[in-house]
This record gives C-alpha cells, sequence and structure tokens, in this order.
C-alpha cells in the first residue's frame, strides 16, 4: 500500500480527540468484488456508475493511438501498482521461505500456480491464505488476501524488491520493532489494514469502494473497479467518449493545426495546467480525506481533500512527519506559487524524473548561480552538493520507502532547536548540531537575497498559536496577511486556534469564513468547533464539498425552526450530503461514531446507544469509538460501563493523552480522586502541549489538597501558556486561598 494515505497509525500517533468533529474520519475509499473462497482471481472488469457517454474502456484501447505512451507507462510502478498474483507479478520467495516474527514463524508457499502464506489469523492460529492480488512494486511489495465478504486485507509482511546489496531480496515485516498480535489495532485482518478502504482507490482504475450494511453484522463489500493498477484512465478520465469521436471519419487529431475548439481532447482530461495536475495527481499522493467518489474527474475541496499540517501529521514548520506524501507538502513550496506543475519535473507516463541529479532543478535555475559551491558550500559531485539533499531531505517509511519532502524549502538549522523540528544540515552531520549548521550557513552566507520565505515563517507563527504565546494572535495575523503564504499552512494556523485560543477564535476565524480561497474557510470551520451554530450556518451552501462537511458536525443540534427558510433548506441538504458521506464510509468505525454523534444531538440516545455498539461490533480497537462511547455512557448514568471502555482504551493504546485524561475525570467522578488525578497526570506527561491537560491535572492536585504540587503545577502551566485565562484566574483563586504568604509563583 505505498501510496495511499491514512494507511495505518503507529501506537504514539492514535491519540483522538473526544469529540464528534474528531470522527471527520480518515475517510478514504477502497475495494473489489466479494468473493466467495480464497482463491486468487481478478475482479470482474465493472463500471461504477459513469453516465453511458463516459465508461472506461481500458487501457489497450489507448495503445492504438497512443503506442509510446502506452510503451513508456507499461513499465512503470503505476502500471504495477496492483495486479493478480501470478508468477509474472510476484516478487517475492514463495519457494518455502520462512520468516520469524517475535518468535512466530510464518511460511510463504507455492501451491501450483497459487502462492500462499501461512501465518496467524484472527483468532491466533496458524491458517494458510492465498495470495489475490499483489500491491506496489518497488521498493517493496505487499501481498493481498480476499475474504468473502468482500474484504480485502493486507498482510503484514513485505518483500524487499531492492537488490541484495543494498539490504534487499528479503521478507520483512511493516511493524519490526511491536509485537503486532491479533487483538491489536494493526494486526492484518482488522480495519486499518483493510485494502477496499485503505488502499484500492490509489491501486485501480475507476474505483468504486460499494460497501453495504446488509450481509451480517460487519456488512459487505461489492467493491468495482475497471482495471487493477493506475491505467491511462486513472489520470485522463473515462476513455469512450474521445474513442468514439476518434473514430468518426474526419475527426482532427487533438493539438494538430486546424484542430477545431471541440477536438478530441475535450473528451479527456488534458492535465496541462497546474490545478488539473494537483488535482488528479493529488488524489493519491497527499494524506487526504475522500468526500465523494467521481473516477470520471477528480477535484480538490470537492472529490477530496488533504488533511492540514496537522500536529503528529507534520513538523511545526510544514515538513513531513507522518506518512503524508506529496502534495500537502508541495502546496506549501514556493514552486506551487509559481505554477510549477508535477510534469515538469516527473514524466507523466514512466513516472521517473525528467532529469538526473541537480540537471533536474537547473531546467529552471540558473546553473551558474545554484549550482555552485558558492551556493551549496560543498565539494562538486558530493551528496551535499545535491540540491535534493538540502531543499528536499527524506524520510524513510514503511521500512525502506526513503520519500522526499516536496516543500522544497530552505534549510534552517538556526529554528531547529526552538521548533523541535529536523533540519537537512544535522541529517548529514548529526556530531556537530543545528548550533554549529547555523553557524557554518551564516559563515558562508553574504547575506540573503530575500527574507525568510512564508514557508519559514509557518513553524514559528504556528509553535506560537499551538503553544498559546503571548503574540500568537499577532503571529497568526501577520501569517494570514502575508500574500506569499500558502493557504494550507495559514488553514492549518486558524485550525489549531480551536483548542489554542478558543475564546479568541470566533474573532479570528469568524471574518475568515467569506475569504474567496477554500483553504481559509476550511480552517475557519475548524477553528470554530465550539462557535454558535448561527456563526456557521451560512457554509452548508458553501461551494466547497470539503468545507460543507466540516461545518456538518457543528451544526448538530441546531434549531432548524429560528433559520430563515431558505438558510434551513441548506442544512437540511447539507445534512443529506452529510449522512449519505458517512453511510458510503458505514465500514469504518469512525463514520459510525460520526452518526452516533448526530443522534445525541438531535435527542436519540437510544438510536445513539446502538449506533456506539455497531461500531464496536464493526471495530472492537476504535479509540475514537471507546473515547465517545464512553462519554454517552457517562451522560447516560453509567459510569461503570464508561470507565470499563476507557480502561480497554488505555489497554489498546497506552500512550494515548485522551484516553487517560477521559479515564482520570472519569475516576474523580466516581469519588476515586487520587486514582484519577494520576491518570490526569499521565495525560498531562503525554501531551505537555495540551493546556487543557495541564490545568485539569492542576485542579485535580487541589482538589486532593495536594497544594504546594497544585500550585507548583499551575504556575509551571501559566510559564508555558501565558495566555490562558483559565490558568491564570484559578492560579489566583489557589493563591487568594492559600494567603498572603502563599509560595513563589503566585501572580
Amino acid at each position: 500500500m505505498q501510496d495511499e494515505p491514512n494507511r495505518r497509525w503507529s501506537r504514539g500517533r492514535a491519540a483522538a480527540v473526544v469529540a464528534i468533529a474528531a470522527a471527520a474520519i480518515a475517510l478514504t475509499a477502497a475495494l473489489p468484488r466479494a468473493r466467495t473462497d480464497h482463491a486468487a482471481a481478478p475482479a470482474s472488469i465493472s463500471e461504477p456508475g459513469p453516465p453511458p457517454d463516459s465508461r472506461f474502456v481500458g487501457s489497450q484501447a489507448c495503445a492504438v493511438c497512443h503506442a509510446a505512451q502506452y510503451a513508456a507507462w507499461s513499465a512503470s510502478h503505476h502500471r504495477h501498482a496492483m495486479e493478480p498474483a501470478d508468477a509474472r507479478s510476484v516478487r517475492g520467495d514463495f519457494d518455502g521461505a520462512t520468516f520469524r516474527y517475535f518468535g512466530r514463524e510464518t511460511r510463504f508457499s507455492r501451491s501450483g500456480p497459487a502462492f500462499q502464506v501461512t501465518t496467524e489469523n484472527q483468532q491466533g492460529r496458524l491458517e494458510t491464505f492465498t495470495v489475490a492480488y499483489t500491491l506496489g512494486y518497488a521498493p517493496l511489495q505487499q501481498y493481498l488476501v480476499a475474504f468473502p465478504d468482500g474484504r480485502i486485507q493486507a498482510l503484514p509482511f513485505a518483500w524487499d524488491t531492492r537488490p541484495r546489496a543494498q539490504g534487499g531480496q528479503r521478507w520483512f515485516h511493516l511493524y519490526p520493532d511491536a509485537d503486532v498480535g491479533p487483538a491489536d489495532p494493526l494486526f492484518w485482518t482488522r480495519p486499518r489494514q483493510n485494502w477496499n478502504h485503505q488502499c484500492g482507490d490509489c491501486h485501480t482504475t475507476a474505483f468504486s469502494k460499494r460497501f453495504s450494511n446488509a450481509g451480517g453484522a460487519q456488512g459487505r463489500f461489492d467493491t468495482r473497479f475497471s482495471e487493477v493498477g493506475n491505467g491511462c484512465e486513472s489520470c485522463h478520465g473515462a476513455g469512450s467518449a474521445h474513442l468514439a469521436a476518434m473514430e468518426r471519419p474526419g475527426t482532427a487529431v487533438a493539438g494538430t493545426p486546424g484542430t477545431p475548439d471541440r477536438a478530441a481532447r475535450v473528451f479527456v482530461n488534458g492535465l496541462h495546467g497546474q490545478t488539473e495536475q494537483i488535482d488528479q495527481c493529488g488524489v493519491c499522493h497527499a494524506r487526504r480525506v475522500r468526500l465523494r467518489e467521481d473516477p470520471s474527474r477528480e477535484r480538490l475541496h470537492d472529490t477530496w481533500r488533504p488533511e492540514l499540517l496537522a500536529d503528529g501529521l507534520y513538523f511545526v514548520d510544514g515538513q513531513i512527519k507522518d506518512e503524508v506524501f506529496e502534495i500537502g507538502s508541495f502546496l506549501q513550496s514556493k514552486m506551487a506559487a509559481r505554477g510549477v506543475t508535477c510534469s515538469q519535473c516527473h514524466d507523466p507516463h514512466t513516472a521517473k524524473l525528467r532529469a538526473e541529479g541537480n540537471a533536474l532543478c537547473t531546467q529552471c535555475h540558473d546553473r551558474q548561480i545554484f549550482d555552485g559551491s558558492q551556493h551549496h558550500f560543498h565539494r562538486a559531485g558530493t551528496e551535499g552538493a545535491r540540491c535534493v539533499s538540502c531543499h528536499m531531505p527524506t524520510r524513510t517509511y514503511m521500512v525502506v520507502h526513503a520519500r522526499r519532502d516536496h516543500r522544497i524549502a530552505v534549510p534552517r538549522p538556526d529554528l531547529a532547536p526552538t521548533l523541535g523540528t529536523p533540519d537537512a544540515c544535522s541529517a548529514c552531520h548529526a556530531e556537530r548540531g543545528a548550533a554549529w549548521a547555523a553557524a557554518a550557513i551564516r559563515s558562508h552566507a553574504t547575506g540573503r537575497r530575500q527574507g525568510p520565505s512564508a514557508a519559514e515563517a509557518l513553524g514559528p507563527a504556528l509553535a506560537r498559536v499551538r503553544g498559546e504565546g503571548h503574540d500568537a494572535a499577532a503571529a497568526l495575523g501577520a501569517l494570514l496577511a502575508d500574500p506569499a503564504a500558502a493557504g494550507i499552512a495559514k488553514a492549518t494556523a486558524l485550525a489549531s486556534l480551536s483548542a489554542a485560543a478558543p475564546s479568541e477564535a470566533l474573532a479570528l476565524a469568524g471574518p475568515q469564513l467569506h475569504a474567496a480561497d477554500p483553504w481559509l474557510r476550511l480552517g475557519a470551520v475548524q477553528a470554530l468547533a465550539g462557535a454558535p451554530p448561527a456563526a456557521v450556518a451560512p457554509l452548508a451552501a458553501d461551494p466547497s464539498r470539503a468545507v460543507r462537511l466540516a461545518a456538518a458536525p457543528l451544526l448538530a443540534g441546531a434549531d432548524r425552526t429560528a433559520m430563515a427558510p431558505d438558510e434551513r433548506r441548506d442544512v437540511d441538504a447539507l445534512f443529506a450530503e452529510y449522512r449519505a458521506w458517512l453511510a458510503a464510509n458505514g465500514d469504518r468505525a469512525e463514520a459510525v461514531v460520526a452518526l452516533a454523534g448526530l443522534h445525541r444531538a438531535d435527542g436519540d440516545p437510544t438510536a445513539a446507544q446502538a449506533a456506539f455498539e455497531r461500531a464496536l461490533r464493526l471495530d472492537d480497537t476504535s479509540l475514537v469509538t471507546h473515547l465517545n462511547f464512553a462519554d454517552h455512557l457517562r451522560g447516560a448514568g453509567d459510569d461503570a460501563a464508561a470507565e470499563a471502555l476507557l480502561r480497554k482504551a488505555i489497554a489498546l493504546y497506552p500512550e494515548s493523552a485522551d484516553a487517560h485524561h477521559a479515564l482520570g475525570l472519569a475516576l474523580v467522578r466516581r469519588k476515586q480522586a487520587e486514582q484519577g488525578v494520576r491518570e490526569l497526570a499521565r495525560a498531562a506527561a503525554l501531551a505537555p502541549a495540551n493546556s487543557h491537560y495541564a490545568y485539569a491535572y492542576g485542579v485535580g492536585l487541589y482538589s486532593t489538597r495536594q497544594l504546594d504540587r497544585a500550585l507548583a503545577t499551575l504556575s509551571d502551566a501559566r510559564a508555558r501558556f501565558p495566555e490562558n485565562r483559565q490558568i491564570q484566574a484559578t492560579l489566583r483563586a489557589l493563591c487568594a486561598d492559600r494567603g498572603a504568604g502563599a509560595a513563589a509563583g503566585c501572580p
């Protein structure tokens, strides 16, 4: 699953916000036809629903006229993104090879034409599974198993396709350092490794997930796609109309002299402009949420939305951290701002770079200026002299896959210690550190020709907002006013207001609800999680589906009778759209939790309870389900059941600050204050940047009469979050309660 966003989370990344808005699910889409056994067989070719005049005809139909492009594509990784498992496509060693993982052995074998894997099943017993498909080509290849209910699951063992000299030609586990057993959320038969939702969208052509609640407690899939792998029509759209036009006598070939306005090119996506390319490439090369299945045309903010530069996904300065792919980074870059397209660097048919080494960059940048030691400070021909070493550093994902950061930004080792971010210089000169690198740059540089770029300004501004610094509002205002700052960066800073400065969110984010840039409106919506519905209601008719769907949870429970008729009609239409989106993703516990939230907002606790129970049946390891269901049970007065759910959540996710915080509050309510305060302490330690958790821990200490520790904790919190009025007021009250002789640290 090389190019699939939101594929898997580590335990440390699994923390979820205890709010239905958190179930703005990483809802990517994917799946193949249901199967009645484990036999390897390709899914049937079928149309997922485009109109008759725009059917998908298959890549072979394109080869007749586009032989050169077809030949280039045939050898590409896009072509081999997914294939039926056979002797031609399988690259791994299935000749009786074995692999040991935490003392347990997996065997890879052949049975006639079938490729088989004998490994643990969901019950913890050995079972032999037949590989249905390969997934990916290089530098690793994964293998898929099909189940009778239409699920296709990705095995955790991958084949390293690199040459042996580079450490390849071996089996490895995708989680080599953690014992991922059947009870683990990341076990291969569980929802997080489900191809239908997680991978198929980006590894097939004309994909449609087609999940139905019918067919048992878990539901079933009837996934359709026109061909395995990324065919011609994955990028150019359904080709039947184009093919029919070209077969008509007298039709001019697009791009030739004399071609009429409505030439053959109008029947396919030409992908010539930047917007078209970001839309089409970004659907797979981004960490994103799928908003609507529409294989005929991909559109940013309509059929999909990339995740913001969220904490845990990106570093605070926008550098890649988790597996976020390329588009979210590229959108931050000067290259994107200046109209550079994907295909200026990457050949769209071979998927290879258009030039090797620095020659790729000097297509546009003056070689005399930028490809010399006066610019890069390194000896020619060395790794440090490569443009990408400094401006596009790599991180390794899936154990062996190094991917470059597409921000294409200037290294800032001077900011790294303050922001807690990596820097390209220290990646090679780790023994010398960031301070040395910053000094070295100052000694070589004779002065910047320009001031810091907008990409470089993001880190300090976002750090102030998230840290509730005294100048956070000013820093955010400057970022919003910077015309060079990317929309995704501004949206991220706005969205951070929700947790960091809720009291200022309406004043700062409210005006952005009417911004022309949909990114700004999206960030503003996320900033206004606690705003009155009247502030958000106008967005029910927003032209951006991404903005509308983000606004829907904030309008749940709103009094529609108080709305004007037009506004009420728009809100009703939005909820129909929102519910349809959740239903399409009913295979995900997070979607069902969001539906439960709607039932709660509508005053129907019985329906909410049923939805929560169904979410647990879908995925009994879902953290979002455990946290939100526990909150529902608390509201229903069943604190014992809520506590049991929260303890299970902590067993599954021991490093989830959200789970520890929720359990701490539950224990305090149950008059188990000392145990509760210990949980609150754990939450504050796991999430030191969360001011609310620091505040709750301080109050918990005070409630158990640990006055000195409470004072010290709140004093430290005030120093770290100087603009947090709640912390300041509580500290003043605590000091007043202790009298004039209170310890140092009182205001």
